[in-house]
């Protein structure tokens, strides 16, 4: 029971019996005898509140006046209710009057029945004789009442009667009420509480408790106290036993039960999360006799306090949505008051508990101070959780998925479908790990709406989903996702079966012995999936023997984290050659091959395989910066996007070379062999990289790349994706097949990739056998890299002012991507001295780079210095200078308006270049301007331009006979700019022939021709021309000039076409 004035809360109906100690306090009289006893005042009644059964200590004080004061006897009885019984007292009985004089009794007190009571009713008398008119009297005394059992809540009278010797008397008044609640079991007065000791809880000072930091405590705050009998169970969320208390074990220092309140802790020692229902069973009321005594039966759910602060405790960080367990076990009740700069609240345990909880779910994140009976700080932090669900609506044969996040990592949380009825219908614990992500996979639910609840098990945190709706699942179906594929031979074809309802198995044929002369049975169990994609291997089917490949590499499932499983029952063997091109049909059912065979398919599509063969292969670049986040072809594709790997036609130092080969129905045979195309290199696909005979000096061999010694030391590259195939190493790994020799600038090299698997290349049978050997039948693809030293160099002149945020710019040969360090030093004859770094200087995609944010303020006009490029691959110094800031900007010499562009010419005519220099500074500068072919200067002249004036320069009479055919850059280079574009050359015709043709034309030319040339000609015109030449050359092929972007020898060739064609029309 509770011990005040205010009505509580009612038990069951027990009955059992209690003892009440009544105090009362003496009536003050006066006797009149004119007038009557009135006006009875309680002044205190302690415990109006009984429980049935219960023996009760009360306190009464009440006031009568205008008591007769005759000398004559005047008797006074207060009767309790029917159900109390006076076991003992009254103790402490006064009287008093008015004025604080004390009366004595002239009879009694003594206990006496009313109303059909035993022992209710105390009664006395006084016979007051001080001659004075009346007297006011005040009574008081305690007494122990037993209250007997009552079956419901029931409210007795007190009464008070007075036979007034000489006023008119009082009879039952009624002066107050008791409140006699049935006699029933303990019961909580809050909900069980879950939290976690720590070194400043101070449990161990309730006595005979132990509670290390870390242990699980249970509190139990019952309304009254409780004997040391009944058990508590534990049960987890799903219903599951965690562990059994005998209250009987009190003092053993895992059970307390106070013997003062109805305080009851358990030591859960390392069950701290997780906490579900708690049974309480078979405990009693104290102070209750056990033949009136009723057992408990409580199942109450607790709650999970997930961080606990106790006076004195240090500063301590809180997650956003956890509750507070407030501790003082010094105090029998903790009341806390808890404030920050944008809260306040105050919570306090209430009755028979030692812990405040506090909320802080919506809390503001900030600085919080604690006072009251736990003093302390704790900052609120988010701990962001969250969870996404990969589907809201679902079927009955669909798992229900999802993501759990948190903003701190290596956290377990636990994850819960909660029904409609607020029950667990599934639940899994989910690990957070370094990324502070998990995923989980609660299975299949009954139809019906649910949500995912997720509680962080550390701190009680909790978040919940959106609403899931599960539907009944139709009815079992199986479908392709694609009814037609194509693919190419000796690639391999992705099959993807779908599966609805409660299908689990599906029968796969493909192909058709009668038809394509191939079929193979699968069976595919779908391990709990929606879909299933099977790899069919057009590479090893038909083959196994020869190639080596066991059936399970026939067909298999194409997803490696799938749990679905793929069986080659049968296949056609004995293939020597590739699956043919053509049409090849699958079919399906979930009642077997039978089904299939009798044309009975659930499903069908067609297969249809298309010829393979190499189709491109191109060289690319980037720097070791960039290429350290390649991972996949997409992060090369992306970098391709963004011009941080560019294609190329050379190697730099230090940079990194990426081949790439495109090309169709190699797949089969790289899961055969290992699943890279590392593995077929040396077995069916050879890669050579080899110097070019141009570029290998006179009596020496040519210089061979080890790429199987790099590919072993792990220092190759392959990534790769169906149809593109990418090969990188970083020229620092180059290893030579010759370890004595070194790569050198200017080397050029060779990249050959050829397919020499006779099963790929499939050769005719009959060509094969004419043939000197399968070399004839290989698929060959070449590139050439040409290496090249790094190289850089600073846009000159340079000048800064003496001001914040300068620049430095510069050119250079390597890769973009490329980070190094640009650094300013003052020279040694400055003072004083400066020094400037600049870091993260970016190599651009078209080969130049900025040194930014120099801060120069405290230099001077006219100091010089010298800037550096460090930590490149490349070596790049020149001399600077500070210059006011209005000085006229340097001369720099911009390239434009080349012409031609790309251009095709044969070997040996005579070029003529043109190009418009720009100066678009504001000095007068002179330069030499270069034409450079293949690199090199092959002309050049000098320029001097005013500050924004422009020329145009003339390169002309350019012979090529000295260079070989092939693709060159050729283009105008300053000191500052360059116009670049592709000269290609043509191998020149070597004119000579047997002159037999018949000469035949019709004459109708107009005689314009010179007639030069030395008579040359293979004979093999049609004889049509006007045949008007006078045939007056000297037969030197000589001109008296070029023609623009091409030589005199190509108009030749076309003046003699002409004279050769008017001939033959003449004839």
């Amino acid at each position: 029971m509770t011990n005040d004035n205010t009505t509580r809360k009612k038990a069951n109906s027990v009955f059992f019996a209690a003892v009440m100690v009544i105090s009362m306090v003496a009536v003050g009289f006066a006797a009149a005898p004119a007038a009557a006893a009135n006006n009875p005042t309680v002044n205190t009644f302690t415990n109006t509140n009984v429980d049935g059964g219960e023996t009760v200590t009360h306190s009464v004080d009440f006031t009568v006046d205008n008591i007769s004061d005759d000398g004559d006897t005047d008797t006074f009885t207060l009767a309790l209710p029917t159900q109390a019984e006076i076991v003992s007292g009254p103790s402490s009985f006064t009287i008093v009057d008015a004025s604080g004089d004390p009366i004595s009794t002239s009879g009694g007190p003594s206990l006496a029945d009313a109303n059909g009571g035993t022992n209710n009713a105390l009664t006395f008398d006084i016979s007051p004789a001080t001659m004075a008119d009346a007297r006011d009297v005040t009574v008081s005394f305690s007494a122990e009442v037993e209250w007997a059992s009552v079956g419901s809540d029931t409210t007795g009278d007190i009464l008070l009667s007075v036979t007034d010797s000489g006023n008119a008397d009082l009879d039952n008044v009624d002066i107050g009420d008791i409140n006699i609640a049935a006699a029933g079991a303990p019961s909580l007065d809050k909900r069980p509480l879950h939290f976690a000791a720590n070194d400043d809880t101070n449990l161990d000072s309730l006595g005979s408790f132990t509670a290390d930091s870390g242990d699980g405590i249970l509190e139990l705050a019952f309304e009254q106290r409780v004997k040391d009998n009944g058990t508590v169970t534990i049960l987890n969320r799903t219903g599951g036993e965690v562990a059994t208390f005998d209250l009987s074990d009190a003092g053993n220092g895992n059970v307390y039960v106070s013997d003062s309140s109805g305080l009851v802790l358990l030591n859960t020692d390392d069950v701290v999360q997780q906490v579900g229902d708690i049974e309480i069973d078979g405990a009693e009321r104290y102070g209750v006799s056990s033949s009136n005594a009723e057992n408990s039966d409580i199942t109450s759910e607790a709650r999970f306090l997930g961080s606990t602060i106790a006076d004195g405790q240090a500063d301590s960080n809180v997650f956003q949505g956890t509750t507070i367990a407030f501790v003082n076990a010094s105090d029998d009740t903790t009341d806390v008051t808890i404030s920050s700069e944008s809260e306040f609240a105050t919570r306090g345990s209430g009755p028979n508990s030692i812990v405040a909880a506090f909320s802080t779910d919506g809390r503001a994140t900030e600085e919080y101070e604690v006072t009251g009976d736990v003093a302390a700080n704790f900052t609120l932090r988010n701990l962001n959780l969250d969870v996404e669900l990969d589907s809201t609506n679902l079927t009955t044969s669909d798992a229900l998925t999802g993501t759990v996040s948190a903003a701190s990592s290596d956290r377990t949380v636990l994850v819960e479908a909660i029904d409609e009825d607020d029950e667990v219908a599934a639940s899994s614990e989910v690990a957070l790990g370094g990324d502070a992500e998990g995923t989980f996979d609660l299975g299949t639910l009954a139809t019906g709406e649910y949500e995912v609840e997720v509680t962080d098990l550390a701190s009680g945190a909790s978040v919940t989903s959106d609403a899931v709706t599960v539907t009944e699942a139709p009815e079992g179906d199986l479908t392709f996702e694609d009814s037609f594929i194509t693919q190419e031979r000796g690639d391999v074809a992705n099959i993807t079966v779908n599966f609805q309802g409660d299908l689990e198995t599906a029968y796969l044929t493909i192909g058709d012995n009668e038809e394509v002369g191939y079929e193979t049975n699968i069976t595919v169990e779908s391990g709990g999936e929606d879909s299933v994609t099977v790899g069919f291997n057009t590479f090893a089917a038909g083959n196994t023997t020869a190639t080596g490949v066991p059936t399970s590499d026939i067909a298999y499932v194409a997803d490696s984290d799938s749990d679905a499983t793929v069986t080659v029952h049968n296949q056609t063997t004995g293939l020597n050659n590739l699956l043919a091109a053509g049409t090849y049909p699958f079919e399906m059912s979930a009642d077997g091959f039978g089904a299939i065979a009798s044309g009975n398919a659930e499903a069908v599509g067609d297969l249809e395989l298309e010829a393979r063969g190499v189709q491109n292969f191109r060289l690319w670049t980037t720097s070791t910066t960039v290429y350290e986040n390649v991972e996949n072809v997409q992060d090369i594709t992306s970098a391709v996007e963004n011009s941080s790997v560019v294609q190329t036609s050379s190697l730099v130092e230090g940079d990194v070379l990426i081949h790439e080969l495109s090309a169709t129905g190699l797949e089969g045979a790289i899961r055969a062999n290992g699943g890279s195309l590392a593995d077929l290199i040396g077995n069916g696909v050879d890669v050579r990289i080899r110097q070019t005979a141009d570029t290998t000096a006179p009596n020496s061999p040519r210089k061979q790349i080890d790429l199987t010694q790099m590919i072993d030391n792990g220092n190759v590259d392959v990534i790769s994706t169906e149809g593109s195939y990418f090969i990188a190493f970083d020229e620092d790994n180059v290893v030579l097949q010759d370890d004595t020799r070194s790569i050198a600038d200017g080397d050029a090299f060779e990249v050959r990739v050829q397919v020499r698997n006779e099963r790929l290349l499939d050769p005719d049978e009959d060509a094969l056998a004419e043939a000197d050997g399968l070399s004839e039948f290989y698929e060959t693809a070449n590139a050439t890299f040409e290496y090249l030293d790094a190289t850089g160099e600073f846009n000159t002149p340079v000048e800064v002012t003496n001001a914040e945020n300068q620049s430095i710019s510069g050119t250079t040969n390597v890769a973009p991507g490329q980070e190094f360090t640009v650094r300013v030093r003052s020279d040694s004859d400055v003072s004083p001295g400066f020094v400037q770094t600049a870091e993260d200087v970016t190599v651009q995609p078209d080969g130049t780079f900025t040194a930014t944010g120099l801060d120069l303020s405290d230099a001077s006009v006219n100091d010089t210095f010298t800037v550096t490029a460090q930590q490149a691959t490349f070596s790049a110094e020149a001399d600077g200078t500070v210059v006011a800031a209005d000085a006229p900007a340097a001369a720099s010499f911009q390239v434009s308006e080349l012409s031609p562009q790309d251009v095709t010419a044969t070997v040996g005519d005579t070029l003529t270049v043109t190009a418009t220099i720009e100066n678009t500074g504001e000095q007068e500068g002179t330069q030499t301007v270069e034409f450079r072919v293949g690199g090199n200067a092959v002309a050049s002249q000098e320029v001097t331009l005013a500050g924004g004036n422009s020329t145009t320069v003339e390169f002309a009479n350019v012979d090529t006979s000295s260079l070989d055919a092939g693709e060159y850059e050729h283009g105008v280079f300053t000191n500052n700019d360059e116009q670049t574009a592709t000269l290609t050359l043509e191998a020149a015709d070597s004119g000579t022939g047997d002159g037999t043709g018949d000469g035949s034309g019709d004459g109708s030319g107009d005689g314009s021709g010179d007639g030069s040339g030395d008579g040359s000609g293979d004979g093999s015109g049609d004889g049509s021309g006007d045949g008007s030449g006078d045939g007056s050359g000297d037969g030197s092929g000589s001109t008296d000039g070029s023609t623009p972007g091409f030589g005199a020898i190509v108009a030749l060739v076309a003046l003699i076409a002409a004279a050769l064609l008017a001939t033959r029309r003449n004839d």
